[in-house]
C-alpha cells in the first residue's frame, strides 16, 4: 500500500469520530437511564443531549465543509467533547465519572502530536479542576472522601497524559528512528532502483542492439539463403550446362579431328595444284612464245600483203596503160585502113595488115578488159584478204594479251596457291594446338564437373546450415522477446512502485497527446519542462482548448513509454504553452518493434552539439530507426551522440530529416556501420518500409 499522509489523517479523523459517537451513545443511554431513574431531572438531561450532540454533529458539519483531512476536527473533538465532559463531572455523582475521558484521550495517541496531547492534558485537568471546585463550592462535596476522590482524579489524569505524552514521545522516536532507517534503506533502495534502472535501459539497449543485429542478420540470413537457392538453381543449370558442353566439347574433339583430316587432303590437293599451275604456267610461257612469234608472222604478212597492194596497183597501172596502147594502135589501124582506101589496090596489102593490126589491138583490149576483170576480182580477194588478216592480226593481239594476263594469274595462282599451302599449313598447326587445347579443355570440362558436384554438395550443406541459422535466429528471437518482456514487466513493477515516474522527463522528449473526447487523433509534441505532477508542453500541431479537457499522454523515454491515462491538459495563458496535470505513477511500456527495410540512399549526418557534418550512405531504416555507413573515423566511439541525418533523394521528401541517438557502431574495415533509435515512432516511414516490403 503507497503511503499517503493525507489518507491517514482521514482515518485518525474518522475513528475519532467513529469513538466520539460511540460514547455519546452509551452515555446519552446511561444518563437517560439514570433520569428515568429518577437521579436526574429531566431538564438536566436535556442540557446533556444537547451539550453531547450538538459539537458532534458541528465537527460532522465541518468534516463535510474542509473534508476528512483538516487537522481542525481533533480540536473540534477536544473542545466539543471537553464541554460534555465537564458537565458530566460537574452533574455525575459517580466518582469514576472523570475515566470517561480516557478512551478517547487514549485514542487521540494516533494522531502522534505531543504539543497536541499536552494541550488535552492541560484542557483535561482545567475541566477536572473546574467540576471539583464547582463540587466542592456548589454541591457541598466537601468530606475527606470527596478531597481524595478530588486528588485521585487530578493524579491519575496527569499520570494518564504524561504516559501518553511519553509514549508518543517514544512512538516518535521509534518512527523518527525507523523513518531514518527506511531513508536509508530507501536511499539504498533508490540507488539499486536507478542502477536497476540504468540496467534495465542498458539491457533494453542491448536487446534494442541484438534485435537490430538479429533482424539484420536475419535479413542477411534471408538473402544469403535466397542467394542459395538461386546459386543452387543456377549451379543445377551450371552442372547441366556443364554436361552439355562437354558433350558438345567432345563432339567438337570429334568434328576438330574430321577438320584435320580434310585440312591434310586439302594440303595434298594444293599441293597438286601448285604443281599443277607451275606446268599450266610453263605451258603458257610457250603459247605466249607461240603467239609472239604468230604476232610477228602476221606481221610479215601484212607486210607482204602491202607490198602485193603496192605491185598490184602497178600492174593495174600497167594494165591502164596497154588499154590506152591497145586504143591507140585500133585508131592507127583505122587510120590506116582509111589510108589503105584511099589507095586502093596500091593500099590493099597495107589494108590487110591494118586489118590484123585492128583484130590484133582487138584482141589486146579483149585481154587487157580480162586482164583488168581478173585484177578487179584480184583487189576485192585481196581487200578482204587484208581485212581478214587485220582482224588476224587483232584476234592474235587480243590473244596475246590474254594470253599474257592468263600467265600473269597463272602466277598469281601459283603465288597465291603456295601463300595458301603456307596458310593452311598455319591452319593445320593453329588446328593441331586447337585439337590438344579441346583435349585439354575436355579434361578441365571433366574437372569442372567434379568441382560443380562437390560445389552441389557445399550448396546443400550450406542450405542446411542456413536453414539451421534461421531455426536458430527464431528460437533466439523468441528469447529476446522473452527478456525484453521480462525487463518490461520489471520496468512496469518500478514504475508501479514509484521508481520511474516524472522525475525521469527531461525537455527535449517527444510526447504524444490524446483529448478522450478525440482518442483517434495523436497531437505530437516536445517537453519543455516538468514539475512534480505538471509537464509543459509546445504541440507540432494547433489544439484549441477553452477549459481543462481530459486526454492521455505518452512520452517516449529511451527505449519506453511513459504513459498516463488519467490526465487533463489546459493553456498557460500567460505563456501559451499547454500544461498537462498528471496524478500517479506512468505505465511503462516497450516501444514497438517495427521491419525494417534496405535504402542505398546517400544522406548527411550532423552532430547536434558541436555542428560536424559527415556524408554516409544509408544501410536501412524503420518507423523507429535506422542505420548507415560512414568511414568518418568519428564514429569508432560515438556511442550516444546524438544526430541530426537528411537523406538525400528519399521517396518522402518531408520525412527526409530525421532525429536520431546513436545506439551502435560496429567497424567493417574502416567502414563503420551506425545503428540509431528515433527519439519517438514515425507512421509515415512505417507505412512506407510495409509498402517497400509488399
Amino acid at each position: 500500500m503507497n503511503y499517503d499522509e493525507n489518507v491517514f489523517k482521514a482515518k485518525a479523523n474518522i475513528k475519532a469520530r467513529r469513538i466520539w459517537l460511540v460514547f455519546s451513545l452509551l452515555l446519552t443511554a446511561n444518563y437517560g437511564a439514570d433520569m428515568s431513574n429518577g437521579l436526574y431531572p429531566s431538564k438536566q438531561y436535556l442540557y446533556f443531549v444537547l451539550l453531547c450532540w450538538i459539537p458532534f454533529f458541528i465537527g460532522e458539519l465541518f468534516l463535510k465543509i474542509k473534508g476528512k483531512t483538516t487537522d481542525i476536527y481533533r480540536y473540534i473533538l477536544v473542545l466539543g467533547y471537553g464541554i460534555f465532559y465537564t458537565y458530566l463531572l460537574c452533574t455525575t455523582a459517580s466518582p469514576i465519572a472523570f475515566t470517561y475521558i480516557l478512551p478517547v484521550t487514549s485514542l487521540l495517541i494516533i494522531f502522534k502530536d505531543r504539543k497536541f496531547m499536552l494541550q488535552c492534558g492541560i484542557a483535561n485537568t482545567i475541566s477536572v479542576v473546574i467540576s471539583i471546585i464547582y463540587r466542592y463550592m456548589v454541591l457541598s462535596c466537601t468530606t475527606a472522601t470527596d478531597v481524595k476522590n478530588y486528588q485521585l482524579q487530578i493524579s491519575c489524569l496527569i499520570l494518564c497524559y504524561i504516559c501518553y505524552i511519553m509514549s508518543i514521545r517514544h512512538l516518535n522516536e521509534a518512527d523518527g528512528a525507523l523513518t531514518d532507517s527506511i531513508k536509508n534503506d530507501l536511499h539504498r533502495v533508490v540507488n539499486t532502483v536507478e542502477k536497476v534502472k540504468t540496467a534495465s535501459n542498458n539491457v533494453m539497449d542491448g536487446i534494442t542492439v541484438v534485435r537490430e543485429l538479429a533482424n539484420e542478420n536475419k535479413h542477411g540470413s534471408d538473402v544469403v539463403l535466397k542467394g542459395m537457392n538461386n546459386l543452387t538453381n543456377n549451379n543445377q543449370e551450371l552442372q547441366n550446362r556443364t554436361t552439355s558442353s562437354l558433350d558438345m566439347t567432345t563432339d567438337i574433339n570429334s568434328q576438330v579431328e574430321h577438320v584435320v583430316s580434310m585440312i591434310h587432303e586439302m594440303v595434298s590437293l594444293t599441293d597438286e595444284s601448285i604443281h599443277h599451275a607451275q606446268i599450266s604456267s610453263a605451258d603458257l610461257e610457250g603459247l605466249v612464245t607461240t603467239a609472239g612469234t604468230m604476232s610477228k608472222l602476221s606481221s610479215e604478212v601484212e607486210q607482204v600483203l602491202t607490198e602485193f597492194t603496192s605491185e598490184f596497183e602497178k600492174v593495174k597501172s600497167e594494165t591502164g596503160t596497154i588499154d590506152n596502147i591497145s586504143g591507140q594502135t585500133n585508131l592507127l589501124a583505122l587510120n590506116a585502113s582509111i589510108e589503105a582506101a584511099r589507095a586502093g589496090e596500091a593500099g590493099k596489102g597495107f589494108a590487110v595488115v591494118a586489118e590484123e593490126i585492128r583484130t590484133l589491138s582487138t584482141e589486146t583490149k579483149a585481154s587487157s578488159k580480162q586482164i583488168q576483170d581478173a585484177l578487179m576480182r584480184l583487189d576485192e580477194i585481196s581487200g578482204k584478204m587484208t581485212k581478214s588478216i587485220e582482224e588476224t592480226l587483232k584476234l592474235i593481239q587480243l590473244t596475246l594479251e590474254k594470253v599474257t594476263l592468263t600467265g600473269e594469274n597463272v602466277n598469281k595462282i601459283t603465288a597465291d596457291s603456295s601463300q595458301m599451302g603456307e596458310h593452311i599449313q598455319v591452319i593445320d598447326n593453329a588446328i593441331k594446338e586447337v585439337e590438344t587445347s579441346n583435349r585439354q579443355l575436355v579434361e578441365n570440362m571433366k574437372y569442372i564437373s567434379e568441382i560443380v558436384d562437390t560445389m552441389t554438395l557445399c550448396i546443400h550443406d550450406s542450405d542446411d546450415i542456413s536453414q539451421r541459422m534461421v531455426s536458430k535466429y527464431d528460437e533466439s528471437a523468441n528469447n529476446i522477446n522473452s527478456i525484453e518482456n521480462e525487463i518490461q514487466a520489471l520496468m512496469c513493477k518500478l514504475g508501479i512502485g514509484g521508481f520511474m515516474g516524472i522525475e525521469d522527463i527531461n525537455p527535449g522528449m517527444k510526447a504524444t497527446i490524446r483529448l478522450t473526447k478525440d482518442p483517434d487523433h495523436d497531437f505530437h509534441g516536445e517537453v519543455l519542462k516538468q514539475y512534480s505532477n505538471q509537464i509543459i508542453l509546445s504541440l507540432e500541431e494547433k489544439l484549441s482548448l477553452r477549459n481543462s479537457e481530459s486526454c492521455s499522454i505518452q512520452i517516449t523515454v529511451g527505449n519506453v513509454l511513459y504513459c498516463w491515462d488519467n490526465a487533463s491538459i489546459h493553456v498557460d495563458k500567460i505563456t501559451s504553452d499547454f500544461v498537462v496535470e498528471i496524478t500517479g505513477s506512468p505505465n511503462i511500456l516497450n516501444r514497438r518493434k517495427y521491419p525494417r527495410a534496405d535504402l542505398s540512399n546517400f544522406c548527411n549526418i550532423t552532430v547536434k552539439n558541436t555542428g560536424e557534418t559527415f556524408h554516409g550512405r544509408m544501410e536501412n531504416i524503420s518507423a523507429n530507426g535506422f542505420a548507415f555507413l560512414c568511414d568518418a573515423p568519428f564514429f569508432a566511439d560515438s556511442k550516444g551522440t546524438d544526430i541530426l541525418l537528411n537523406i538525400l533523394s528519399f521517396d518522402l521528401p518531408d520525412q527526409a530529416a530525421l532525429e536520431g541517438h546513436i545506439i551502435r557502431s560496429s567497424d567493417d574495415e574502416g567502414m563503420y556501420i551506425v545503428g540509431c533509435q528515433m527519439p519517438e515512432d514515425n507512421m509515415a516511414i512505417k507505412d512506407y518500409v510495409e509498402q517497400l516490403l509488399g
